[in-house]
């Protein structure tokens, strides 16, 4: 190689590296001034912080005004800026993005809690204006720099990444017609059996236990909460927990997985065994979300509702991730890039969808625990979080005309729900809950088996 253009590589290198770093900042600070996104993303995550140090530190000496400018955007968009430009594969980004993003929000969480405790001393504006902004512009510094460090000693890893912009053949498709027939089976019996669990003593025992365990933890956790046989009581409400609120269908689902994947008779009696702690932790976890900050989740009882539905989701993600990568750093990079962006895409369509289904249709066919209302934006961010973690790059066809399935998928979805209810049916929840699994998932094979089609 000539000596100039070996001396010069290193400089352009580091000189795109600015540029592209300079671009990401600019850009990411851009958009936390938007007001729309200030007023739907930046403020609720700093309400949340504020409440979360206040859960964690206690109340603070004298009121503070938290405001967007507390957020700690402005830290994170200096730290995403330069982790995106950097030139490592793709999978290491996001992964080094992701931590950045969790290490600024708690650390300034912590921040807010501190300054919260020294309100009324003379400290206050010293932390707040000098001490506190130093020790983030340093954290932030170290970390990226370690990042970096860590990105540089796995060139291979990277490159592989980089050139690896193929669907993989299932290299053990046994396995996988295994479990989905194993599942099918357990599933259809366990759905015929439903009358044996809804009305038995032992079931209603075990959600009776669920409500007192739920109602411990939340006093552990500063909320007033108590429990009557199967009945929650808490300052959100009362929810009464049922025989139908833990014996959810991904319990089969989990047997399947257990007997299709795992080998050993003693590694499956000990997972068969996990069964019950498993789901009674679950079902805990369900009522727990009344934990969560208003500003975080209006309506507890519908996301209680909807847990299992969002729970499904989120393992198809990481599932789908496994395929792609198999058990790998990459894997959890796109299971996590894969349920962020689902969530993003959820979060932005619930309101444009509610616009689009007006409350004449919504009364005509019925919405029990607002399945009917949910379903279209929860499969759009679905299909959107399983092409994540599934493709490495964006397929811009393949995913217009996924959208566009999908869409009609939804158009005939509205169409029959209407049909049934001039009929006098109505579906259960149940089974509207698993089309808005089934049909994103079925969208999503459809492009897989093109995609190996082509190869």
């Amino acid at each position: 190689m000539p000596t100039d253009i070996a001396q010069s590589y290193p400089h352009s290198q580091a000189r795109n590296f600015a540029l592209r770093g300079l671009a990401w900042t600019l850009g990411l600070f851009g958009l936390i001034r938007l007001g729309w996104f200030e007023t739907h993303a930046v403020l609720p995550v700093t309400l949340f912080q504020a409440q979360l140090a206040a859960l964690s530190f206690g109340a603070p000496g004298r009121a503070i005004d938290v405001t967007v400018a507390c957020s700690g955007a402005d830290a994170l968009a200096l730290c995403l800026g330069a982790v995106l430009a950097y030139p490592a594969a793709r999978s290491m980004r996001m992964a080094g993005a992701a931590g950045g993003v969790v290490l600024i929000l708690v650390l300034n969480t912590i921040r807010i809690g501190m300054l919260g405790r020294a309100a009324e001393t003379p400290w206050f504006e010293t932390l707040h204006l000098y001490v506190w902004p130093a020790v983030l512009m340093l954290v932030i510094a170290v970390y990226v720099f370690g990042w970096m460090r860590f990105a540089d000693t796995r060139p291979i890893a990277a490159a592989a990444a980089i050139r690896h912009d193929v669907v993989p053949v299932i290299r053990r498709p046994w396995l996988t017609r295994r479990f989905a027939w194993t599942a099918a089976v357990l599933v259809t019996v366990f759905t015929v059996a439903s009358p044996l669990y809804f009305e038995s003593a032992i079931v209603l025992a075990a959600a009776s236990f669920v409500a007192r365990a739920t109602a411990a933890a939340l006093r552990v956790l500063g909320i007033q909460a108590d429990a009557s046989g199967n009945v929650l009581a808490t300052s959100r409400g009362t929810f009464l927990v049922t025989q139908e609120c833990i014996a959810t269908p991904l319990i089969p689902v989990y047997c399947a997985a257990v007997f299709a994947g795992v080998r050993t008779v003693t590694h499956r009696v000990a997972a068969l065994v996990l069964v019950v702690p498993l789901f009674l932790a679950l079902g805990m976890a369900r009522l727990l979300v009344v934990a969560l900050p208003a500003v975080l989740v209006g309506s507890p009882l519908f996301l209680i509702h909807a847990f299992y539905q969002i729970l499904t989701g989120a393992t198809l993600i990481c599932v789908a991730a496994v395929w792609r990568s198999e058990f790998s750093l990459t894997a959890v990079t796109r299971a996590l890039s894969g349920c962020l962006a689902g969530a993003l895409i959820c979060y932005v369509t619930i309101p444009a969808y509610g616009w689009m289904m007006p409350a004449g249709f919504i009364a005509a066919v019925g919405d029990a625990q607002g399945a009917v209302t949910f379903l279209p934006a929860f499969q759009a961010a679905l299909f959107v979080a399983l092409g994540v973690a599934l493709f490495p790059s964006v397929r811009g066809r393949l995913a217009a005309a996924g959208f566009a399935v999908l869409a009609l998928l939804q158009i005939a979805t509205c169409a029959a729900l209407l049909l049934a209810a001039g009929q006098g049916f109505v579906p259960g929840v149940t089974v509207i809950r698993a089309w808005a699994l089934l049909a994103p998932l079925l969208v999503t094979l459809a492009i897989v088996k093109y995609e190996l089609a082509r190869r």
